[in-house]
């Protein structure tokens, strides 16, 4: 028995939308062929941007995060959760702290300031520094992963 034409469409239809929606994902969360993944811990940002990012640190997060990064009314930022973190691209930590923080006032603070802090927590996690600023750049932000920091 030959199906209607309308049932044939909307299965086509179905088809073609599932096929966009997954080449969509693999793109939004960097399973496509031409992303890049580059390991934090090959040395990402500057000494200058995690100086800057201790001070900052110091003014915005501490109260909620603890001086020394333990965690208090907010949670522990080193370790970083392994769980949460583990091999995530850097812009899930980056876009979080962008949106989020400072609790007080979320998205209240220049983009500089957050990569200046977000290279400073990724010192305290022992990622080492390199000779290249972190961009705030989505293209460069994205190729990045938080990979295993090396053992001192």
């Amino acid at each position: 028995m030959r199906r209607p034409k309308r049932q044939r469409i909307v299965r086509t239809g179905g088809v073609a939308l599932l096929a966009a929606l997954l080449a969509t994902s693999a793109l939004v969360f960097g399973q496509g062929d031409d992303v890049a993944s580059v390991g934090a811990s090959t040395g990402i940002f500057t000494d200058e941007q995690v100086a800057a990012g201790a001070e900052a640190f110091e003014m915005h997060c501490a109260v909620c995060h603890g001086a020394a990064l333990e965690g208090d009314f907010g949670p522990t930022l080193a370790p970083l959760d392994r769980f949460q973190f583990s091999d995530a691209p850097l812009s899930r930590l980056f876009d979080l702290m962008r949106t989020e923080m400072p609790f007080s006032d979320p998205g209240s603070l220049e983009t500089d300031t957050y990569l200046s802090i977000l290279t400073f927590i990724l010192s305290e996690n022992g990622y080492p520094s390199g000779d290249e600023p972190l961009s705030d750049a989505d293209e460069a932000i994205a190729r990045y992963v938080l990979d295993t920091p090396p053992a001192e």
